[in-house]
């Protein structure tokens, strides 16, 4: 700015035409940004320049814009995504150039996210939503696995077609690739609602395959020989023996996700160690509050002995808990379960023991009774019960006693 008031200084000391001449050459540098329009007849179609500086994104299915142009008193610019073309009319040439810049911004934006970064991006929505930081990691771990080749590579260049064959590719179980599967094609969704992508990605895929519900679970006898093994544990003087022992049995007597045990903390130890308060879990069902048998609440106390209330009860992670319930199973010399197999066993337990379904989905922190059948408890268990209080409700207040029946004249003449 102060260069061009020197200018328009020294020019107006050389005389009028001096200043004029400085004056046209400044407004010609103004303007030399701007889109020139160009009249072109209705068959014809010329590249216009980049409108305010943002580049056009190359490649045969990048958005192209042309005009703005004249045509029968408007202006209008055309728009061309591959093989289709749209035309839109303005009143003004301002307001074309307008468009044509918003255009242009969004085919750039949309051209220039690649693929990791559209995942990077995808992982701060998710955040914001308030959901959990581990299902962020698994969401996003799952998502790179499958669009590995093409991290690097567009979003808005990746053609259903190629997303089907990378898929295709996908190896793991029935289940890995159904999960793979469904938080990809939310991922594709939030992905066209963001406008990084024309296309749904995956929308037209089918998993292949039957799920397999629920995890290895314990048996009755099983499951008491697996409590026997812990509480030997947790008496011990070794506080590492200590830890695994109540850490492990605690998924068997309270049904907890391996993820809610390991993030408890001492002050979730509350009303003198008689009840749990679960404030962490995967969904809002699973806030809940358990109470403690009274059998199992000094092994609790012993735990949270000495340590802040903040601190975390157990001091280990998921995958701990993990190989820690696997080799105590082992020690027991019974069937290896997972802490989410003692999970579906705690459920199975309750429901022998005649707790309700309802009470026992809600112990479990479960929204609806269907995922507490479908993945953890045996709904068999429920039926028979059922039909056990049908037959007591049947059954004769007073049994009669039956006589033996009289022999019959064929029998009498059997020999002896």
């Amino acid at each position: 700015m102060a260069t061009a008031l020197a200018a328009v200084a020294a020019a107006a000391a050389n005389g009028p035409a001096a200043l004029a001449g400085v004056i046209k050459a400044l407004a010609s540098e103004a303007t030399a940004g701007e889109p020139q329009g160009q009249a072109l007849p209705e068959n014809h179609i010329a590249i216009d320049g980049d409108a305010g500086g943002v580049s056009n994104p190359k490649g045969h299915d990048a958005m192209k814009i042309f005009g703005p142009y004249p045509h029968k008193k408007r202006w209008r610019i055309l728009i061309r995504l591959g093989a289709e073309q749209q035309a839109r009319s303005f009143d003004t040439e301002a307001e074309a150039k307008v468009e044509i810049r918003k255009l242009r911004i969004q085919a750039h934006k949309r051209a220039g996210l690649a693929v990791g970064k559209a995942i990077d991006a995808y992982a701060e929505q998710l955040r914001r939503n308030g959901v959990r930081e581990r299902s962020i990691d698994t969401t996003c771990y799952r998502l790179r696995k499958l669009f590995e080749p093409v991290l690097l590579v567009p979003l808005a260049t990746v053609m259903p077609a190629q997303a089907r064959e990378l898929f295709a590719k996908v190896e793991g179980s029935v289940d890995s690739r159904r999960n793979i599967l469904n938080q990809a094609r939310t991922f594709c969704r939030r992905a066209k609602e963001n406008e990084w992508t024309d296309s749904i990605l995956l929308a037209d895929v089918k998993g292949e395959g039957k799920r397999h519900c629920g995890k290895q679970k314990l048996t009755v006898d099983e499951s008491r020989k697996f409590l026997a093994a812990c509480l030997d544990l947790a008496a011990s003087a070794n506080p590492k023996k200590q830890t695994g022992g109540v850490g492990a049995a605690m998924a068997l007597v309270f049904g907890m996700r391996a993820s809610e045990i390991t993030s408890l903390r001492v002050r979730d130890l509350d009303a003198g160690g008689t009840i749990i308060r679960i404030t962490h879990a995967k969904s809002q069902a699973g806030i809940r509050t358990l109470q403690v048998p009274e059998w199992f609440r000094p092994h609790l106390q012993r735990l949270a002995g000495g340590k802040e209330p903040t601190e975390t009860l157990v001091g280990h992670d998921r995958t701990w808990l993990h190989r820690n319930v696997r080799a105590i199973c082992r020690k027991a010399g019974i069937t290896e379960a997972p802490p989410h197999g003692l999970r579906g066993t705690h459920a199975d337990l309750a429901l022998l023991a005649a707790a309700t379904p309802l009470s026992v989905s809600k112990a479990l922190g479960h929204e609806s009774l269907d995922t507490t059948y479908r993945h953890y408890a045996d709904e068999g268990i429920t039926q028979r019960r059922e039909h056990e209080r049908a037959v007591e409700f049947l059954a004769p207040q007073k049994p009669r006693e039956i006589e033996p029946a009289a022999p019959t004249d064929s029998t009498s003449r059997l020999p002896n």
